[in-house]
């Protein structure tokens, strides 16, 4: 009977976290829907996707935070009801401005929203291994970012229903938006109290932030070194793609279907390998070097799907998509297990904030170098760098493999 009170409260959690991402998505289709009608959309545009990268950066200076509160429950509870009232007096400010000005005050509160989120971010792990302990951190961890994932997908495509449905009518989806908050806030209520022990006083004059997720990685090479890869692969993951929607754009790929159904097919596929990877990926890797053997494999096929676009053909870059991305997939429950498995409680968000603000930082950058970069230099010349780029990290990997691991 307890297990299945455990595992009913980790329900729980996923359907809270489901919830809160339902939320972000609306908001993010309806913000970007109305920059679209302004003046200078193109501005407009580049602020709300800009703006969405910057919150996760955060992470560093927010984990630190996370650490020091202890019911965490309680907290998240909390977090998602202010994220409910910004999203109802944002409903109301669109009664009285206009434009611009409309447009500056609900990008604000978007980002004020999703960065409070990131304090819900960085204690659920705690609350993720409190839960069902009966059941493997990394597999909860797997579950927990498909179902994420999962309602990402259906929200983006939901909230365009509803916005044509509503004829656009802002002022309902953000009532919509705020009440799939407060049920997130109900549901994290429903968990119970999930209380971290308070922090004796040798472990205060210990600690210093995010200096302590630092030392961490400067103190775990095999972590350090998983990181970094991780930060590396991005650079060419998040560059690829962008790359491919300029060629698709210029007839320089095949594809049988139009542009924006192009567009759609790798965007699906790269969601539907993000949520296979973290939970079916994990079954191929076993024992000490399950975490490397990951990395391995991820690089070697992010490698492929690098390559692959010299072939100019949709249908192989959307197989060599889909491999590098499910096996990337799959690493990261490892390697936060891992973390998990080698951090104090008192310290997982001060490291977990290191880890993803590292994490979060490459693909914007990345991104911006490599897409902008083909106004000037050839885009298979910028697809020659990231394949060489790419090929180094796998020799990197073989080098240090047996060292390491």
């Amino acid at each position: 009977m307890k297990n299945v009170k455990n595992n009913q409260k980790l329900y729980q959690l996923f359907t809270a976290d489901a919830l809160s991402e339902i939320g972000d998505v609306f908001y993010y289709v309806a913000l970007i829907t109305y920059a679209s009608q302004l003046t200078n959309s193109s501005l407009a545009i580049s602020l709300v996707t800009t703006l969405e990268f910057i919150p996760p950066v955060f992470s560093i200076i927010i984990g630190p935070i996370a650490d020091k509160l202890c019911n965490k429950t309680k907290v998240s509870m909390i977090v998602n009801i202010l994220q409910c009232t910004l999203y109802l007096i944002n409903g109301l400010i669109f009664l009285k401005f206009q434009k611009w000005t409309l447009f500056g005050l609900c990008l604000t509160i978007n980002f004020i929203s999703d960065t409070l989120g990131i304090i819900t971010q960085e204690m659920e792990p705690i609350i993720l291994k409190k839960l069902s302990p009966q059941i493997s951190y990394e597999k909860k961890y797997g579950w927990l970012s498909a179902v994420a994932q999962s309602f990402s997908i259906g929200g983006k495509f939901l909230g365009g229903v509803l916005l044509t449905v509503m004829n656009n009518h802002y002022i309902f989806m953000s009532f919509i938006n705020a009440a799939t908050f407060g049920c997130a806030a109900v549901a994290m209520a429903l968990i119970g109290n999930v209380i971290t022990k308070k922090e004796t006083q040798s472990e205060k004059d210990e600690k210093n932030g995010a200096l302590e997720g630092i030392r961490f990685l400067k103190d775990n090479t095999k972590v350090r070194f998983i990181v970094v890869l991780l930060s590396n692969i991005n650079i060419v993951l998040a560059s690829i793609l962008p790359i491919a929607y300029i060629l698709l754009a210029d007839k320089e790929m095949y594809s049988p279907v139009n542009y924006s159904m192009s567009v759609s097919l790798l965007t699906a596929i790269d969601s539907l390998a993000s949520i296979l990877g973290p939970t079916f990926g994990l079954r191929l890797f076993k024992g000490k070097k399950a975490l490397i053997n990951s990395v391995m494999v991820g690089s070697i096929f992010s490698a492929i799907f690098c390559l692959s676009i010299f072939t100019r053909n949709i249908y192989v870059l959307m197989l060599t998509l889909f491999l590098a991305s499910f096996f990337i997939g799959a690493t990261i429950p490892l390697l936060f297990g891992g973390v998990m498995k080698n951090v104090p409680e008192s310290k997982i968000g001060s490291v977990n904030g290191v880890i993803d603000t590292l994490l979060a930082i490459t693909p914007p950058l990345s991104t911006f170098i490599f897409s902008s970069s083909v106004q000037y230099v050839s885009a298979f010349v910028n697809i020659a760098i990231l394949s060489v780029f790419s090929v180094c990290l796998i020799l990197i990997i073989v080098k240090n493999k047996r060292n390491l691991f």
